[in-house]
């Protein structure tokens, strides 16, 4: 799927940062801010409002994408997998602006020069 508008991706620290140009983005943050959590009362609301939104089959969606995420961060953080140079270059402001080489995960994929 294409969009035609502009995303900005400061809403990715944060629901209350507004959609981000994204369609349901806030609701999307703040249902990824509830798995995060792993606070199970505040999931299922969060849960409940994607559905309602949504749809279930878009929520289910969602969770599996977070999921994805998350398990191939794990990997590469558990074989110590750099970025690739072809990431490196094109995505270091955008982890600038969203602070991602401060994170203790950073230290085994990004070459420290």
């Amino acid at each position: 799927m294409v969009h035609e508008n502009e995303v900005d991706v400061a809403a990715i620290a944060g629901s209350d940062a507004g959609d981000g140009g994204v369609a349901h983005g806030a609701l999307l943050t703040g249902f990824v801010e509830a798995i995060q959590t792993g606070e199970p009362e505040a999931l299922e609301r969060a849960r409940g409002r994607v559905v309602e939104a949504l749809g279930a089959e878009a929520m289910v969606d969602a969770a599996a994408v977070c999921a994805n995420f998350h398990m191939m961060t794990r990997i590469a953080d558990a074989t110590g997998t750099p970025l690739d140079e072809m990431s490196d270059a094109p995505s270091e402001q955008l982890r600038a602006d969203l602070g991602l080489d401060d994170l203790v995960s950073a230290r085994r994929s990004v070459d420290p020069g």
